[in-house]
């Protein structure tokens, strides 16, 4: 997977507006989230995709600039070793199952409670410019292009786990949080 990291990185983080709070993935609730202010961030240096943000006093987001979530678990299992059953994130079938062929159709999808959606006005296919970047970074098909040229963002399959949003060379993918109390 490549990443928006090293010089392209630092430059998008100066020129790219502050993102919105974006919570973690396993997350029970927003009023959950008020517990990581007393927390010294254990998720975010546990996370392998380094894409967990915590500062002192304040709940962990995501920053997907450098790549996306790969639903691996590791924050949550970290928070609920620390919580225990109070933890504010909980765990999910993915981060549960010890093999993936326990996973069934029916089984809830691990997802970032976000809407992801494309901005038409900047992004390069929509102004004709071939550019299948987001198509390429999504592992869940979710992105999809009408008419070959016009991509946009099916929520029915879509995660948001920000891989899209890293490898979108025009920053014409915004992740808004969903998440509410």
């Amino acid at each position: 997977m490549q990443r928006r990291g090293g010089v392209l990185g630092a430059f998008s983080a100066v020129f790219k507006p502050k993102a919105d709070f974006i919570p973690l993935p396993y997350v029970k609730n927003l009023h959950a989230l008020s517990q990581c202010a007393q927390c010294e961030g254990a998720c975010a240096t546990i996370c392998p995709e380094q894409i967990i943000i915590k500062a002192q006093g304040s709940a962990p987001y995501l920053n997907f600039m450098i790549g996306g979530c790969t639903f691996c678990g590791e924050c949550a299992r970290e928070c609920v070793n620390l919580w225990a059953e109070c933890a504010p994130l909980e765990l999910t079938h993915t981060a549960n199952a010890q093999n993936s062929a326990q996973i069934t159709e029916s089984s809830p999808k691990d997802c970032i409670a976000a809407k992801v959606s494309i901005n038409p006005l900047s992004c390069l296919a929509w102004q004709k410019t071939t550019c299948v970047s987001c198509k390429d970074a999504c592992g869940e098909n979710a992105i999809i292009f009408s008419a070959g040229l016009y991509p946009e963002v099916d929520m029915g399959r879509c995660s948001a786990c920000g891989a899209c949003y890293a490898r979108c060379p025009s920053f014409s993918i915004s992740i808004t949080s969903t998440l509410v109390g």
